[in-house]
């Protein structure tokens, strides 16, 4: 399924790189189309999580008072939704369908061979073979590794098939094709920093964000906790993947990222308006 994803939206990086031809810029704007195709989704999602939000008050209320029958609790928080005009499905369905999503959307920058260049296995193959390559089974970048030598070698493989491109993956100054490493301090270490930062703000933005659309309500201690966690191990986790994937797939999160918080600010100011519950 992710690979029937990824393949149309490989056309459509190949696209934006012939259009622009520069593969970092490539990165970024193929990550704001891909924001613009799943803004339907992200509004829905958005509005279901500020409508929890603000009703956080009225449930705590109810834990509190009907909390140790579980049975009269469901029923009051079921007759709650219904007052407020809000569906228990309405979050997750979009975030199910993001999900697959972004998995294929992330696998056209780490295949770049397969989805962004369409090449065959065999074609794959031959050119590994031709440029003295090693590609491991369960090495899942070394596609982008390939790619980056086939730049350096573009002579020697173009005749294996009229899909290959000359792609240069140097960016500022930054090859998005190696791997930044924890024992060798080099420019690349800006993207894995740059990811985790990215990360932090993007987290902590849209929490702020969130407490403001809930009108300043106090959260349970459950979602509170996962906040806290939230704010360490989503930077920990991209500092850690940004140096062991190649940067190209850090420049993506990292455009991710910054479209995130810039969506998530216009999304709550044009969804944080009053709305009537069904009982008025």
């Amino acid at each position: 399924m992710l690979s029937i994803i990824a393949t149309p939206f490989g056309y459509i990086m190949r696209f934006i790189y012939e259009l622009v031809g520069n593969y970092g810029l490539s990165i970024f704007l193929f990550a704001l189309l891909a924001k613009l195709i799943m803004l339907p989704l992200q509004i829905k999602s958005k509005r279901s999580m500020i409508d929890m939000q603000r009703i956080q008050p009225k449930m705590l209320e109810l834990q509190k008072k009907y909390g140790k029958d579980r049975q009269k609790y469901a029923e009051k928080v079921q007759e709650l939704y219904d007052n407020e005009g809000i569906s228990m499905s309405a979050g997750c369905l979009p975030q199910l369908i993001i999900l697959p999503i972004m998995l294929g959307l992330y696998y056209v920058i780490q295949q770049p061979l397969t989805y962004f260049m369409q090449l065959t296995a065999d074609e794959i193959n031959a050119i590994a073979e031709t440029l003295n390559y090693t590609m491991q089974a369960n090495d899942y970048t070394a596609q982008i590794g390939l790619a980056g030598v086939m730049h350096q070698h573009f002579d020697q493989i173009a005749g294996i098939s009229d899909k290959i491109m000359q792609v240069d993956f140097n960016f500022l100054g930054i090859n998005l094709a190696a791997t930044p490493s924890f024992g060798d301090f080099s420019i690349l270490w800006i993207i894995p920093i740059l990811s985790a930062l990215t990360a932090f703000l993007s987290s902590f933005v849209t929490q702020r964000l969130n407490k403001k659309a809930a009108g300043g309500s106090v959260q349970n201690p459950q979602t509170q906790s996962m906040n806290g966690m939230m704010y360490i191990m989503v930077p920990a986790l991209s500092l850690y993947f940004g140096f062991i994937l190649p940067a190209g797939l850090g420049v993506y999160w990292i455009s991710n990222n910054l479209l995130m918080m810039v969506q998530e600010v216009i999304l709550t100011k044009l969804l944080t308006r009053p709305r009537k519950n069904k009982q008025e």
